[in-house]
């Protein structure tokens, strides 16, 4: 046999060893997921985001494994956005997120260390959150029509708080805020979680919050409920008027929670969070648990949760600018 043959006999060789290893490295390849999961959540306990993302983890996990809830708060939640952003792309650190530092964050400065729309990949959004006006039970206004006159009376008495600048809540108080005719004072804070515990000690006299995160104080009364920012009646709150209601225009906007991996994870991890998530909001037992906690078990595919944070990146934009709202760190 001349060399020229004995060379190519051994490239053909390499070649065809070369892609049995592949094959077999493919084929031994755990399938996912192989170990836990972590699901940052990346404000404090206590809030909205911390709730159902538990929830949700607690359901997915027969199918999926360990899924371990971890609090990244900071920075209206672009530090645990981050965090999800600089991890490997390989489906085993994953965001759970509200609005605030996805859609709302690049327009405060400073601009956050990351591009959500850029960096994140969008897996699906699972539930809504309904919000309620809360005060604390020592104003002495029994209605949102006798607090706006009370603050219009003495505007430099009254602070309201959030769970940061930039926070989806903190957005909606200047939108209230502004169609009431009344300034407050902005207090941020470092979550939900600090933002009630606030309204409670009285620092703060005004918030806009999750049912979930309140309801518990305003059945035991601390707490006073004034109105639901929905377009209609909630049904844990039945006697709660809406915005409209009250004297003032409901809001067009939604305050989501969804799943979200590093750029570059693999079109098949998303998929099958995809699947998973919109399979476990027909769930009749995880709709009920959502509900009974005051959140709405809705869910998006992908494709649709991107084209709603297209839209929602535009109007969030324009809410910022018609409500004046100061964009610099406080």
């Amino acid at each position: 046999m001349s060399n020229i043959r004995l060379k190519r006999c051994g490239l053909f060789m390499t070649v065809v060893l070369g892609l049995l290893s592949a094959t077999a490295a493919i084929a031994q390849a755990p399938a996912y997921p192989s170990h836990p999961i972590r699901l940052i959540v990346p404000s404090t306990p206590g809030g909205g985001p911390d709730i159902v993302g538990r929830l949700v983890a607690q359901s997915l996990a027969p199918r999926l494994g360990q899924i371990i809830i971890e609090n990244v708060a900071g920075a209206a939640g672009q530090v645990g956005t981050l965090a999800v952003v600089r991890a490997a792309p390989d489906g085993y650190t994953l965001l759970f997120a509200p609005p605030s530092p996805i859609s709302i964050a690049e327009n405060f400065e400073p601009r956050p260390p990351y591009d959500a729309f850029r960096d994140l990949v969008p897996m699906g959004l699972i539930g809504r959150n309904p919000a309620l006006i809360v005060i604390n039970s020592n104003i002495k206004a029994a209605n949102l029509r006798e607090f706006i006159a009370l603050a219009k009376a003495d505007p430099r008495k009254f602070f309201y708080g959030s769970p940061g600048q930039g926070n989806a809540f903190h957005l909606i108080t200047e939108l209230v805020s502004g169609q009431a005719g009344i300034r407050m004072t902005h207090v941020p804070y470092k979550g939900s979680g600090p933002a009630v515990i606030g309204l409670l000690a009285g620092d703060v006299q005004f918030l806009v919050q999750s049912a979930e995160a309140v309801k518990e104080h305003v059945k035991n009364g601390r707490l006073r409920a004034l109105a639901t920012l929905e377009s209609s009646r909630l049904a844990a709150f039945p006697d709660l008027p809406t915005l409209s209601e009250s004297g003032l225009a409901n809001l067009n906007v939604m305050n989501w929670y969804g799943v979200f991996a590093p750029a570059s994870t693999p079109r098949s991890v998303v998929e099958l969070w995809e699947r998973e998530l919109l399979a476990l909001a027909r769930d009749a037992t995880f709709a009920d648990k959502m509900r009974a906690m005051s959140f709405d078990p809705v869910a998006f595919d992908s494709k649709t949760f991107v084209q709603m944070l297209a839209a929602e990146r535009t109007q969030w934009r324009a809410v910022i600018k018609s409500a004046g709202i100061d964009t610099r760190k406080q």
